[in-house]
């Protein structure tokens, strides 16, 4: 496969690099756009520069010929889900509010908040892109990844197994046996979206890509630790909302003193990426096994084995 793929330098932010990438690359009938600043540290300001006003730029420059274009955005878009009431633990689904049902001007769901800059410029990429599919009939198909891991996961739940590992997290709230948490391998979203390339009856749609658990988050960063040795004590009484407070006023502490660079790819010590500690986030994927997609890891716990053998391999941990 290597010797099938050429590599063209383009910049999002710079449109003449854009235009210079499709005349290089040649005839292009299907454009992924994975392509977006991923930081929980970034200013909102920066974030849209590159995730909104860079994705404008693509779509500008788009070769006529194009069949599909599939856009990478996330579950984060959802806001976060309620824990008490009515709508406590009831998964998200494609009907779920989103860019694509809600009306153009919305700027969060209803019932939730968005919960960082991040999810804020995917909200405004996704509300871009679907008014252009409705307007100008791009060939729009959006997969939204549920929390990645696998081999080189550092954000998301990559991070949490190096914590664990490091004795970052040393204990969790007995609480959190309360709070489901999702994952999708990075395997499986890359899997799914060659299953649907190329399929007209795709145009037009949206899917969640997650694995089939339903694990709470005790139950999940117990197994991290069992798997890399390590003893993560329970804490009993411990409300998760202290948890995330504490884990939030670190991560400000060490930015602030600019200690954050020693926590080499330890990228879950940061104010953004804490405020999701509480959260209890369950995701349906019935709409991509609608499709006939099986997933290669639709049990988490048989995901992390393999991550975790490759942490070793490669002395991550």
């Amino acid at each position: 496969m290597k010797h099938k793929l050429k590599l063209i330098e383009a910049d999002l932010t710079d449109k003449q690099s854009l235009k210079n990438l499709f005349k290089l690359a040649g005839d292009v009938d299907i454009v992924y756009h994975t392509a977006s600043l991923y930081s929980y540290k970034a200013k909102i300001e920066v974030l849209r520069k590159i995730n909104v006003e860079g994705t404008k730029n693509l779509i500008s420059v788009l070769p006529e010929n194009i069949t599909q274009y599939i856009h990478w955005s996330t579950c984060g878009i959802f806001g976060k889900p309620k824990k008490k009431g009515k709508y406590a633990n009831i998964p998200f689904t494609e009907e779920s509010d989103s860019p694509k049902n809600m009306p153009e001007n919305a700027t969060s769901p209803r019932n939730t908040h968005i919960v960082n800059e991040y999810s804020v410029s995917k909200w405004e990429q996704e509300q871009f892109l679907w008014k252009k599919y409705r307007d100008k009939k791009l060939p729009l198909t959006i997969v939204r990844p549920a929390p990645i891991y696998g081999p080189g996961s550092t954000y998301g739940h990559g991070g949490i197994i190096l914590s664990i590992n490091r004795g970052v997290l040393p204990a969790i709230p007995a609480r959190a046996k309360h709070s489901i948490t999702c994952s999708v391998h990075v395997d499986d979203i890359a899997r799914f979206v060659m299953h649907i390339s190329g399929k007209n009856e795709y145009i037009g749609e949206d899917f969640n890509i997650v694995d089939s658990s339903v694990i709470s988050y005790h139950e999940f960063l117990h197994y991290i630790a069992l798997l890399t040795g390590k003893n993560l004590k329970d804490i009993p009484f411990l409300p998760m909302t202290v948890m995330r407070l504490f884990t939030l006023s670190l991560a400000k502490i060490l930015i602030n003193l600019n200690l954050s660079k020693y926590f080499d790819k330890l990228n879950m010590v940061e104010p953004q990426s804490a405020k999701y500690i509480g959260s209890s986030y369950w995701i349906s994927n019935r709409k991509t096994l609608k499709t006939g997609f099986k997933y290669k890891y639709d049990d988490v716990k048989e995901g992390l084995k393999d991550t975790i053998k490759w942490f070793r391999d490669n002395n991550w941990i």
